[in-house]
């Protein structure tokens, strides 16, 4: 789920939420799910479900030629930004105000920039934003994962968005990802003119499921029979420094800074050609910062930008565990003549896209690459689908304002809303494997600790892994143990990711040794260190939840 901030007191909040049962839930009553195995769950762990597993169900059996097919195709979502004269200087539109009429329609269209605070305003464009779209099919399987450059995007966008689709096209699967750029249009309703109001265009949102859906649709007609190259870097200094780069602004510091790009190239052609290349790093796309009023990509666009115009093809950029938080706030790239830039802006996204394309072209680069096609780039998946808890109450205060607008269920709606009468959400979970590669899904912002542990502080680099003397310092001594996420998946180590904010927009997913609320105004104020995070997590947990759903779909292999 999306930063939200509001500045209700507890006593409103819960007053609220007495009243809120009947306009959260438009949803079915729980299910109870199918057992997959025998479960060996720790506390508040789902029993998985396979939604579906291809190849091997039925819409999706293992006949054909064995090829690997990849296609890709994108579609320009940068909105319309009407001009305006903003007569008072108060850095929005009044009423009344002079404005250019760009789509004709007779009023003056605003789009919030999602991220940081709401009051955003867009007023400009710096960069186009895209929705990037990659199919692979192999016999009867069928995958298409759609970047999409927004802050994220509700599970029940994908709802919307399949509908517009052809059925005929076979689609088994449909990811939609989020890039997590904190500088284009809200998409999920939390940054509005103020924190109580609504902040989507809807007209942009259908504008934005159609290309969407035009950007799924293309691909699958692009598809080419094509050779993966798989390549891996970690983006830091000889000596492991990684402070140009990124930073991690919750203890303990770890951080997943392997970039992985997969390159797929058209075999039907002399010489072969690149239809795209996929580019899977962790670092919140917000170089730009709080202030920035022009819609863009952020540093994502320096880094495509980059890679494309020295021949890597079009490329999809999907973020990977941002969680923790990862950011480049801290981090300070060097620019074109070697200076530092600390500061954000325009000059530091600038910077810091130069700076990772420059490791992404030296791991496209590498001779020791894997490279395989046909039978031996194998694509397969399996996927969940399951219920969440929503225990974080200025949730479910945003959903009963009409803030987000996602469906709830699972609770009793003639009851007050409180520990024992909890809502949920529906969420998703993906596990891939294409060749040697190994890819799962996460729906959030996973921390890196979840995914790969790094206790031992060797994900740090040359920060501190953390601060003993900080008010809730983290207790590693219960931190979870191994094996985790990164250790069970399949195929060559160096070829296992993640892809976050796939299929859902959930928040921080924090592990729950470290998971602290404020004594006084849970999820409203933060608690003392380091722990913003939780404030715009689901709740406690998620770990259980989600990651022990992640680590089950990723063991149930058969």
């Amino acid at each position: 789920m999306p930063k939200l901030r509001t500045r209700v007191g507890s006593v409103v909040l819960r007053g609220l939420l007495v009243f809120c049962g009947p306009m959260l839930t438009d949803c079915d009553p729980p299910m109870q799910p199918t057992v997959e195995t025998p479960p060996k769950l720790a506390p508040d762990e789902i029993p998985l479900q396979i939604s579906l597993r291809c190849p091997g169900d039925s819409p999706c059996i293992d006949d054909g030629d064995g090829l690997l097919y990849a296609g890709f195709a994108k579609r320009d979502l940068t909105p319309l930004i009407e001009p305006f004269t903003d007569q008072n200087g108060n850095g929005v539109y009044d009423d009344g105000e002079p404005y250019t009429d760009r789509n004709g329609n007779g009023r003056f269209d605003a789009y919030w920039i999602a991220g940081y605070d709401s009051g955003r305003l867009a007023t400009g464009v710096n960069d186009p934003v895209w929705a990037r779209a990659l199919a692979l099919r192999q016999n009867q399987s069928t995958v298409v994962v759609v970047a999409v450059d927004t802050l994220g995007l509700f599970r029940d966008e994908w709802e919307y968005v399949d509908k517009l689709i052809d059925k005929r096209l076979g689609i088994d699967l449909l990811l939609l990802h989020g890039t997590h750029v904190h500088e284009t249009a809200d998409l999920t309703g939390g940054w509005g003119p103020n924190d109580f109001s609504y902040g989507v265009n809807e007209d942009y949102r259908k504008q934005v499921h159609q290309a969407i859906a035009e950007a799924a649709t293309e691909a699958v007609a692009n598809l080419r029979p094509s050779r993966l190259t798989l390549g891996a870097i970690r983006v830091e200094d000889p000596d492991g420094d990684m402070k140009r780069y990124v930073a991690d602004s919750r203890d303990p510091v770890v951080i997943n800074n392997v970039l992985h790009t997969m390159q797929f190239m058209d075999v039907s052609t002399t010489p072969p050609q690149p239809i795209t290349t996929v580019v899977n790093w962790s670092n919140h796309p917000e170089a730009f910062g709080s202030r920035n009023p022009l819609i863009s990509s952020d540093f994502v666009h320096y880094l495509r930008d980059e890679l494309e115009k020295k021949g890597a093809g079009p490329v999809v950029y999907i973020s990977g565990s941002i969680g923790g938080l990862l950011g480049p706030g801290h981090a300070a790239p060097l620019d074109e003549n070697g200076k530092p830039v600390p500061d954000n802006g325009l000059k530091k996204a600038q910077a810091l896209g130069h700076e990772v394309a420059r490791f992404a072209l030296t791991a496209l680069a590498d001779p020791k690459n894997v490279s395989v096609e046909g039978r031996a780039a194998r694509l397969s998946f399996r996927s969940t689908e399951f219920k969440t808890h929503i225990e974080n109450q200025k949730y479910q205060l945003a959903a009963m304002l009409k803030i987000f607008r996602r469906k709830f269920c699972c609770f009793d709606e003639t009851r007050p809303l409180s520990e024992e009468n909890v809502p949920s959400v529906e969420t998703m979970v993906s596990y891939l494997r294409i060749g040697p590669a190994s890819i799962i899904t996460n729906p959030g912002e996973l921390t890196s600790e979840l995914f790969l542990g790094g206790y031992d502080g060797s994900q740090a680099g040359k920060y501190p892994l953390y601060d003993p003397m900080q008010p809730n310092a983290p207790d590693l001594s219960q931190a979870p143990q191994p094996p985790y996420l990164l250790d069970l998946m399949h195929g060559d180590r160096a070829h296992r990711m993640t892809w976050g904010l796939t299929g859902d927009f959930l928040g921080y997913i924090l592990p729950r040794y470290n998971f602290v609320l404020d004594d006084k105004r849970p999820y409203i104020d933060q608690a003392k260190g380091d722990h913003y995070e939780e404030t715009n997590s689901i709740g406690p947990r998620a770990e259980a939840e989600i990651v022990g759903t992640m680590r089950q779909l990723i063991e149930s292999d058969k």
